[in-house]
C-alpha cells in the first residue's frame, strides 16, 4: 500500500480509486469526492489536502471543496496536529453505519415516490398500479434490511 512519502499510486490502487469515483458519479455526486473517498479507504493514516491533491492530480481547491462535502456527509473527518496549520482527512470512524443510513434513506425516498405514483391517473390501470406497488415493496424490504443492519441486528 501507500506510505505518506509515496506520491504515485500503484496502478491497482489507482484503478480502485477511479472505480469509486465513477461509482459516486453514478449517484450524481462529484467524481472527485468519490476518488478522495477511494484514496482515503486505501490509506492507513490521514492525509493532508496537499497529499490528496498530489496523489489524485487535482487542485488543492478541488480537494478542499470535496473534502468539506465528504465531511458534511459524515464519511470523512478532518483532523489537526498540534503545531501544524494544515488540515488532514481520514475515514470517519462510523463510515459503514453512515453509508448504510444514507442508502436506507434513499431507498425509503424511492419507496415513497413509487407509492405516490399509485395515485396518478395512469395507475388506474391495474398493471401500472401493480408494477408501482411491487417496486415500492421491493424498496421497502431493502430499506428494512438496511435498517436492521444500522441497528446492529442480523
Amino acid at each position: 500500500m501507500l506510505r505518506n512519502e509515496d506520491v504515485k499510486l500503484h496502478p491497482a490502487d489507482e484503478e480502485f480509486v477511479e472505480r469509486v469515483g465513477r461509482f459516486f458519479e453514478g449517484d450524481a455526486a462529484p467524481r472527485t469526492s468519490g476518488r478522495m473517498l477511494g484514496l482515503l479507504l486505501l490509506e492507513p493514516e490521514e492525509l493532508s489536502i496537499d497529499e490528496i491533491a498530489e496523489r489524485l492530480r487535482v487542485s488543492r481547491a478541488s480537494v478542499s471543496t470535496n473534502a468539506r462535502q465528504l465531511e458534511a456527509w459524515g464519511v470523512v473527518e478532518r483532523v489537526s496536529h498540534l503545531g501544524d496549520r494544515r488540515d488532514f482527512y481520514r475515514i470517519a470512524p462510523e463510515l459503514e453505519k453512515t453509508l448504510l443510513r444514507h442508502r436506507k434513506e434513499r431507498l425509503e425516498q424511492v419507496e415513497l415516490l413509487l407509492e405516490a405514483g399509485t395515485a396518478t391517473p395512469a395507475a388506474r390501470d391495474e398493471r401500472v398500479r401493480g408494477r408501482l406497488h411491487m417496486l415500492a415493496r421491493m424498496h421497502g424490504c431493502a430499506a428494512e434490511a438496511l435498517r436492521a443492519c444500522c441497528e446492529g441486528k442480523s
